[in-house]
């Protein structure tokens, strides 16, 4: 029984350490903030064999934390809806959103801010994390296993690790956006501005080769 245990927490940890080095190269390599989002929950969904991996984004005005990419079927329905969380008001996600602090549920039929989805009819366990960018939560990473307990404090700091990196990846994937969208408006005003000078210079052609 006892290597059992010691088996199990030996192939979590090496799940986790995988996870940690494909997500890493994963934000490094994708730079719209989509794709790396939808990538990420894969990663940490298989990477550390859970039933399901999913990231809410906190909206402008920081009252719902809005699911962005999901990895299970369940999710997947819940993100064609739509589906978002009031921020401090609904399940864990929103208490998360709103404290900044990462949550575990290890029984979610006792907790009481669980939010039951029958889309994730099958969740006996939770944990979600803050995603973090200078001090400011701009999202949540929520996973979910289909057994009790499956989560201790160890696995909590490692995928706060996670959530880290995700944050992180998201941030540079919006920099590299905006830049792109700055750099484009700089190239159109050089080329309206060229436009505009070589009207002006064919007009005083034209009135040059008139006076003669």
């Amino acid at each position: 029984q006892e290597l059992e245990i010691i088996h199990a927490q030996t192939a979590r940890r090496a799940g986790y350490l995988q996870a940690t080095a494909e997500l890493a190269r994963a934000t490094s390599a994708l730079l719209d903030p989509q794709e790396l989002l939808d990538r990420a929950v894969v990663l940490v969904s298989q990477g550390l064999g859970l039933y399901h991996a999913s990231v809410f984004m906190v909206d402008d005005a920081e009252d719902w934390a809005v699911l962005v990419a999901a990895s299970s079927e369940g999710g997947q329905r819940m993100l064609a809806r739509g589906h978002r969380l009031r921020v401090g008001r609904q399940g864990i996600v929103g208490w998360v959103a709103d404290s900044g602090e990462p949550r575990i549920a290890l029984d979610v039929g006792e907790d009481a801010v669980f939010f039951d989805s029958p889309d994730l009819s099958e969740t006996r366990s939770e944990v979600a994390l803050p995603l973090r960018v200078g001090g400011r939560v701009i999202g949540v990473l929520d996973v979910q296993s289909k057994r009790e307990a499956a989560f201790s404090d160890e696995d909590t700091v490692v995928l706060q690790t996670l959530a880290d990196q995700i944050a992180i990846g998201i941030q540079n994937a919006r920099l590299f956006q905006e830049t792109q969208r700055a750099l484009d408006e700089v190239q159109a005003l050089q080329r309206y501005y060229v436009a505009q000078e070589w009207g002006r210079a064919s007009v005083q052609r034209s009135g040059f080769q008139a006076e003669y």
